[in-house]
């Protein structure tokens, strides 16, 4: 009798694998980087001890060890795809190597218990119905402008949305991302257990995007040496204009912001150009009124393999007169410079955290907490409207050496920065004196040997030089970064 259940259960287990959908495809993959880091003079002033720093892995400041690891697997179908990244990011210590922090563990130097550092960083959810049709969700890596000067957003927020392509050549995208979306439960003291003040915390956005191509490999680009073609062997003319729009209904800062704008990148020969133009129109609860804008323009050209030098130049407006309604200092909802593809560099000085001084925060190049009041989006929801803003000439270089050392790959770069407005900085080192336009020069150096596909090592030097704005403010020592990353990729 138990062999013939035993029977009757194998052709069962065998009509289901029959009759059942076939099984998905998964891929695993993942990166594991160890990053020993030096972080030297955020607050520019040698004699003191620089305030805390906030990086991916915590609380951290002058020599620490950061570790990144991601394991990540991907499940694809026919319409469908399902992709999860699970990271533990942290600080290398006794406490996040042992997972515990014993006594005092909810709450040890204000840090969370053992097994917060792990989980679910991404999720991407895909399906698609129609070509001009594909529904998204999770908390994934989203942009409105990482393509050009990341002015506006750039961030791996929750989102759900759609995204298709309307004609071979015009494509949309359209999300709802709910950054904040708090519910204030009721307490057990509440009458009627209703919800108190359900969107008092709630900042959501909503953003479209649309972006059409031009051109492709076309024979109409003048066989000139100006345009490196006089061979008539590079001939890539091709164009991308990209009309950006989003709100920000951003009730936990009591404000409603429009953001209008415009990004173009392209190729035409040696010369790859980049472009965008935006605007914030809205204002806060109690009537002040929010207008300000922001551009970039950069040009870079690809002389050959080991050598495409760039230049480029940034602008956000800043405030003048904290004390007037008109708040003028430009705050996009996630300035994400540090991962633009031409001026950006992970782990250089400016994207680092230095709202203690400059006050452009992690991902940042933008001084969007030098001052604190009328705060409107940023990262962390703290960038303030009355910012001083910022004007910014980068000129740099990068490429692949493999030829003189195999796999060796650099990029170098100086940004020269001024302030837009200094009506809301103190000068600290002449008290009543306005303070200095120039606020300092940033040098990057960055190289990466890659041994093999699985393995680098990454090296940056990055130092930021104050000008006299700066040394009016805080002093006139030089930031530095130095960071090695050891970086396992599989």
């Amino acid at each position: 009798m138990k062999r013939q259940g035993n029977r009757i259960l194998l052709g069962l287990a065998a009509l289901m694998l029959l009759v059942s959908p076939a099984w998905a495809q998964i891929d695993f993959f993942g990166t594991a980087k160890v990053k020993p880091t030096f972080y030297s003079n955020f607050d520019f002033n040698d004699s003191e001890n620089d305030a805390f720093i906030i990086n991916e892995g915590g609380l951290t400041g002058e020599q620490h060890v950061r570790a990144e690891l991601r394991l990540g697997w991907k499940a694809t179908g026919e319409r469908w795809s399902v992709k999860m990244i699970a990271e533990a990011d942290v600080i290398m210590e006794k406490d996040s190597a042992d997972r515990s922090y014993y006594g005092g563990a909810t709450n040890a130097e204000g840090k969370p218990n053992s097994g917060g550092e792990f989980g679910i960083e991404r999720a991407e959810l895909l399906y698609r119905f129609y070509p001009w049709l594909e529904l998204q969700t999770g908390w994934d890596i989203r942009a409105l402008d990482i393509k050009t000067g990341g002015l506006l957003y750039g961030d791996d927020h929750p989102f759900l949305g759609f995204r298709g392509d309307l004609t071979d050549s015009l494509r949309y995208e359209l999300l709802y991302m709910p950054i904040q979306n708090r519910t204030s439960l009721p307490t057990a003291n509440d009458d009627g257990k209703y919800l108190r003040s359900s969107d008092a915390d709630d900042w959501r956005v909503y953003t479209l995007k649309l972006t059409q191509g031009f051109g492709g490999k076309n024979a109409v680009l003048p066989q000139s040496s100006f345009f490196g073609n006089s061979d008539g062997k590079n001939g890539t003319l091709q164009f991308s204009l990209n009309p950006i729009y989003a709100y920000s209904d951003n009730d936990s800062k009591e404000a409603q912001i429009h953001y209008f704008g415009l990004e173009a990148t392209g190729q035409v020969g040696w010369f790859k150009p980049y472009f965008e133009v935006l605007a914030a129109n809205g204002e806060f609860d109690d009537g002040k009124d929010i207008s300000a804008w922001a551009m970039f323009a950069g040009l870079e050209v690809a002389v050959n393999k080991a050598f495409n030098p760039y230049v480029a130049f940034r602008y956000t407006q800043g405030d003048d007169d904290a004390d007037d309604n008109d708040v003028d200092g430009w705050v996009g909802i996630t300035d994400i410079g540090r991962f633009t593809g031409l001026m950006g560099m992970d782990g250089n000085v400016l994207s680092e955290d230095l709202g203690q001084s400059y006050g452009a925060t992690l991902y940042s190049y933008s001084p969007e907490r030098a001052t604190g009041g009328n705060r409107y989006g940023g990262i962390g929801n703290g960038g303030s409207g009355d910012n001083p803003g910022q004007k910014l000439i980068a000129i740099g270089a990068r490429g692949d050496l493999s030829a003189l050392v195999p796999n060796l790959l650099y990029k170098t770069q100086a940004f020269f920065i001024w302030y837009d407005e200094t009506g809301n900085l103190d000068n600290v080192a002449n008290p009543g004196d306005k303070v200095d336009d120039y606020a300092g020069t940033t040098f990057d150096l960055q190289l990466l040997y890659a041994f093999s596909k699985n393995f680098s090592i990454d090296y940056i030097f990055s130092a930021f030089i104050p000008g006299e704005g700066i040394e009016d403010q805080f002093g006139d020592d030089t930031a530095f970064v130095n960071a090695l990353t050891l970086a396992w990729s599989y």
